[in-house]
C-alpha cells in the first residue's frame, strides 16, 4: 500500500470531489428531473435554461473537471511507487468516471442542453420530450456510474487508512 502523505492526500481529494458529483447528479436524478417531467413544454424549457445557466459557474467547474482529473493521481502516485493493486483500482475508477460520467456529459447531456438554450420556452420543437427523455436517461447512467466510481474510491482511500492504522 502507498504509504505517502502526498498519495493519501490525493485518494482524500479524489474521492472527496468524486462525492461531491455523485451527489449532484444523484439529487438531480431522483428529485429534480422526475419533478420536471411533470411541466409542460414551456414550463420545462424555461426551467432547464435556468438551471443550465446557474450550473455554469467557478465553483461547479472545479467540481466537474477536478472530479475528472483527481482521481488519476493516487493512480499515478501509487504505480511511481510500484504499488500495483491501489495504481490500477485509481485506474479503474478513474476510467470508468471518465467514459461513463465526463464522456457521456460531453457528448450527450451537452449537446441536449446547447439545442435547448437556442429553444423559445412558448415555441419548443414538437420533439422536446424526446429530448428531456434522453437528456433524463443519459443523466442516470452518469449518476450510477458516479456513484461507482465513489463507492470505488471510498472502498480505496479506506483500505490506506487501514493499512496504516495496522501498522
Amino acid at each position: 500500500m502507498p504509504s505517502s502523505k502526498l498519495y493519501r492526500l490525493a485518494c482524500v481529494a479524489a474521492t472527496a470531489w468524486l462525492g461531491l458529483m455523485a451527489g449532484f447528479f444523484f439529487a438531480f436524478a431522483v428529485d429534480v428531473a422526475p419533478a420536471m417531467t411533470h411541466l409542460d413544454a414551456t414550463g420545462y424549457v424555461a426551467t432547464q435554461q435556468w438551471i443550465n445557466r446557474s450550473v455554469r459557474n467557478l465553483t461547479f467547474a472545479l467540481a466537474y473537471f477536478g472530479s475528472a482529473l483527481l482521481p488519476w493521481v493516487p493512480s499515478a502516485l501509487a504505480a511511481l511507487q510500484r504499488q500495483w493493486r491501489p495504481a490500477i483500482g485509481w485506474l479503474i475508477v478513474a476510467s470508468l468516471y471518465f467514459v461513463a460520467v465526463f464522456w457521456v456529459t460531453r457528448t450527450v447531456n451537452v449537446p441536449i442542453n446547447d439545442a435547448l438554450a437556442q429553444w423559445l420556452p412558448a415555441a419548443p420543437p414538437a420533439d422536446w420530450a424526446a429530448a428531456r427523455d434522453r437528456w433524463n436517461e443519459a443523466n442516470v447512467w452518469r449518476t450510477v456510474a458516479a456513484m461507482l466510481c465513489f463507492v470505488g474510491a471510498l472502498t480505496l482511500t479506506a483500505t490506506v487508512g487501514a493499512a496504516k492504522a495496522a501498522r
